[in-house]
């Protein structure tokens, strides 16, 4: 028989203790097990991904590189840009004592060598070293020329070559030939990211082709750094940038260039274009604007107007360099004859309400069809729309190219605007036909005239004759755009155009020193609408020349515009003796045959 002893206070107190901190224990150890649980959650499933990616950090390896960019060659072959090493270079400085103690030693040595190699001020260094400067960067795009004369700089003894330097390799677009075809090729720039981008010109339209894909390689790694041999990867292969041919002529590139520039500072004129092109396939032997820069250095231009390739952004009213186009229009739609005679009495028309004047004010008397383009005589052009009317006229314009975008393969193109059909009135086809109130590009006009100088086929212009990428190579085919007249009103309006250049308003100095060439051509003194109202600017022209010769079969048709020329406003002695200059100097390098 078992007896129950009483338990004290101090006993039951005890065991009340220890079941409290039993149920405690018991608590913290569930609620461990749960985070522990809830972790292996977290990691194995909400965020998985991030951890694996971690780990691929850990034992995987990826390498990149450019892939460089595509070369752009001129039509022989000559590089006009491509690219070249060059360095970001910084001064850095670790946390060493001695090293520090070193430096600041030297600190004003180095300042001045550095500054000295890189052409720099040696305050740009300066302003930077303080007592506890570590890394800044001095300088960008350093040639491999002076990153050598910087690693081999005697500054802290022969024991330290190129400390506290350090050198941060990229690729830098070099155009070895300078302001050469600038305007054509365009330039690298930097975007509002500091990103490479290019602007203008071929860099700018074929950025994406040139720049290519960068390459990487993918590789598992183990503990030890080591390549697992037997894990597959596949590494991605770089696609290089593709190379650019321009069917420009670096010869006749550069004397058209000096050429042009002396003319508009002769003419004093704010700026002048030249487009040479191949009438019979459309290619672009040269095509310069001056005033041009050298993109090597596109920011040292001091106006952004400069890097626009006027040639083929322009738009401007051309003036009577269009009347062949109207004489070609009204012929083959049958609306005047060979013999057509207009009979200008008074130097004026009245249609509607405006007159419409000869140049000079003055009455030209009877003119057939090639007088009327000898004395470039608005009246009689007038006659001839007004005769041809509008409904055959406005759709052989679209033909002609006027209005129509061309896509030559530069960023800086644009497109004239031509008014839709419904709008036009009866002056509105008056004024277009001697090239009033009617605009294009430089490279639309060429275009246009390029049907009479071809027998009537317009073939669209083009500068780029090849696309390279590895052993693909795309070429350029020649390609028909419109056949807007026949052979046989294309070659009578070449006539007329012949006769326009010996007998018109630059006939002293085509005969005196082309007479021996067979040249057809038109000049045109373009008015200047005003900025600040209705009207004409009464001092201000654009002049322009358009030739081809020989006038038969003709291996180039060249365009001359000077804008604003200050000298004189005509065409006859702005434009026409500066296409004169150029085609004296480049007739035998282009083989164009004498009489």
């Amino acid at each position: 028989m078992r007896f129950k002893t009483k338990q004290t206070k101090e006993e039951v107190k005890k065991k009340d203790s220890f079941e409290s901190h039993f149920k405690v224990i018991s608590f913290l150890v569930l609620a461990f097990i749960f985070i522990i649980f809830l972790q292996l959650f977290r990691l194995q499933v909400l965020e998985s991904s991030k951890y694996k990616a971690i780990a691929d950090i850990q034992y995987t390896s990826e390498q990149r590189s450019s892939s460089g960019r595509g070369v752009i060659y001129a039509g022989n072959g000559s590089v006009l840009a491509i690219d070249q090493p060059s360095w970001n270079v910084y001064a850095t400085l670790g946390t060493d004592y001695i090293e520090r103690q070193l430096f600041f030693e030297n600190k004003d040595k180095f300042i001045t060598k550095v500054a000295d190699i890189l052409e720099i001020e040696e305050e740009k260094i300066a302003s930077q070293i303080h007592e506890n400067f570590h890394y800044f960067r001095i300088a960008t795009k350093v040639s491999n020329d002076r990153k050598t004369l910087l690693e081999e700089a005697d500054i802290f003894g022969s024991n330290y070559p190129g400390f506290a330097l350090h050198f941060e390799k990229e690729e830098k677009r070099l155009y070895p030939d300078g302001n050469l075809a600038s305007h054509v090729l365009g330039f690298i720039g930097k975007n509002e990211l500091g990103e490479d981008i290019g602007n203008y010109g071929i860099e700018g339209y074929y950025f994406g082709d040139i720049t290519g894909e960068e390459t990487y390689s993918y590789e598992e790694r183990d503990a030890q750094g080591n390549v697992i041999l037997t894990v597959e990867y596949e590494p991605v292969i770089s696609r290089g940038g593709k190379d650019i041919v321009l069917t420009i002529d670096p010869s006749i590139q550069s004397k058209v260039e000096e050429i042009l520039k002396e003319g508009v500072r002769w003419q004093r004129a704010k700026s002048g274009s030249v487009i040479i092109m191949e009438p019979s396939t459309g290619k672009i032997i040269s095509m310069a604007n001056y005033p041009d820069y050298n993109p090597n250095e596109y920011w040292r231009t001091t106006s952004q107007e400069i890097l626009k390739n006027k040639a083929v952004s322009d738009v401007y009213e051309y003036g009577s360099t269009h009347k062949p186009i109207t004489i070609a229009i009204a012929l083959e739609e049958g609306k005047i004859t060979e013999d057509y005679i207009c009979n200008d009495n008074t130097g004026f028309v009245k249609v509607e309400t405006e007159k419409i004047y000869t140049w000079n004010r003055k009455a030209d008397g009877r003119l057939d069809l090639s007088g009327i383009l000898e004395k470039s005589n608005n009246p009689c052009m007038t006659r001839i729309a007004l005769e041809t009317g509008l409904q055959s006229y406005y759709p052989k314009l679209t033909e002609f190219g006027i209005g129509q975008f061309i896509g030559i393969g530069l960023e800086d193109e644009s497109n004239s605007y031509l008014k839709p059909y419904e709008y036009w009135t009866e002056l509105d086809l008056a004024v277009t036909s001697f090239g009033q109130s009617i605009s294009a590009t430089p490279l639309q006009i060429i275009s246009a005239l390029s049907v009479i100088a071809n027998d009537g086929i317009r073939a669209r212009p083009y500068i780029v004759s090849e696309i390279r990428e590895g052993d693909d190579v795309i070429k350029h085919q020649p390609t028909e755009l419109s056949r807007p007249i026949s052979k046989e009103t294309a070659r009578t309006v070449t006539e007329y155009m012949e006769n326009a250049v010996k007998k018109g308003e630059a006939r002293e100095f085509f005969n005196k020193f082309l007479s021996e060439y067979s040249i057809a051509g038109k000049t045109g003194t373009g008015e200047i609408p005003r900025a600040d109202g209705d009207g004409y600017y009464w001092d201000r022209t654009n002049a322009t020349f358009v030739g081809f010769a020989p006038a038969q079969n003709p291996r180039i048709i060249m365009l001359v515009k000077i804008e604003q020329p200050k000298l004189t406003t005509f065409a006859a002695t702005t434009a026409a003796p500066i296409w004169i200059d150029i085609f004296r100097a480049i007739a035998d390098d282009l083989e164009i045959p004498k009489k």
